[in-house]
């Protein structure tokens, strides 16, 4: 049997793997920015949406509660919700909606459980909590962790700032701490408090939204990320602060008028910082009794 002769094989030189290493390094970094880009914007798109099927939920409770939107007190559990009950005890931001407080709140003032969240059943049609409902959530109730709203949750949520205000804490998310990556807007109670009492300043400010088409829907803000509460309550204007999608200065925001919008925020306690020409945090047309 004749053969042919084998061709020998020609290695790579070293310069020549060098090369094409420099090529692969070249495209990855051409390649890693836009991918960053891609996620950002597929988790800003996600944000938008839980925003907008929030703040829609909470038009259609505006509709069926003649005109209020679904923020409420903070009371004892299984006691009625009176402020001359002594059940009353304040005001948080997540009342509104989301999930069961984590247990560093619980049998606080501020452990709102998902059953007593006005705007839950407008959003998730499944039953919230199982009767007959504890009077006040047990620390350890598997329900904190265990019962989910994800609609609630920011995938931009990376710190609360809500146990040492206005500092974050590192390790857990508002999500996973309050319930709730997105707080509803009370800027407009440093309009009224103390000049009303504390009850009549809530409710001051409860029965002035029910008048939203007098003060421009889609200019007013109804909830937000905790970004916007940060930024807005700073005293220096050139304050800056990097949020969960590397962005400066930046908040996801829900208005009245059920628009969702991703928008920069002036810092410090001055008007634009609470209106100008994006949005509006405080009643403008303000009329107090």
């Amino acid at each position: 049997m004749i053969g042919f002769p084998r061709r020998a094989h020609r290695a790579f030189t070293l310069i020549e793997l060098l090369v094409v290493i420099a090529i692969i390094a070249l495209l990855i970094g051409l390649l890693l920015p836009a991918l960053g880009k891609a996620r950002k914007a597929a988790r800003l798109t996600i944000s938008m949406s839980n925003v907008r099927q929030i703040t829609a939920a909470a038009l259609v409770y505006r509709e069926s509660y003649k005109g209020f939107m679904p923020l409420t007190m903070s009371y004892v559990r299984g006691t009625s919700q009176s402020a001359t009950s002594g059940a009353l005890e304040g005001w948080c931001t997540w009342s509104y909606g989301g999930k069961n407080n984590s247990s560093y709140w619980a049998a606080g003032a501020f452990d709102v459980e998902a059953a007593d969240r006005p705007l839950n059943p407008f959003v998730y049609d499944a039953t919230i909590e199982a009767p007959p409902p504890p009077i006040r959530l047990a620390s350890a109730a598997p329900d904190r962790n265990t019962f989910q709203l994800p609609i609630f949750k920011d995938p931009g949520d990376i710190a609360t700032y809500q146990r040492t205000w206005p500092n974050p804490t590192p390790g857990v998310n508002s999500y996973d701490d309050v319930g709730t990556s997105y707080h509803f807007n009370v800027k407009w109670w440093d309009q009224v408090y103390p000049r009303l009492s504390f009850t009549n300043a809530f409710n001051f400010g409860c029965q002035r939204m029910k008048f939203a088409d007098a003060f421009l829907p889609s200019r007013f803000v109804w909830m937000h990320d905790q970004y916007a509460d940060v930024i807005a309550n700073q005293t220096s204007s050139s304050f800056a602060l990097k949020n969960g999608y590397d962005d400066i200065n930046k908040s996801v925001m829900g208005f009245m008028d059920g628009h969702a919008a991703y928008l920069l925020v002036t810092p410090g306690r001055n008007a634009q910082a609470y209106a100008n020409d994006r949005y509006a945090f405080v009643f403008e047309d303000l009329r107090l009794p």
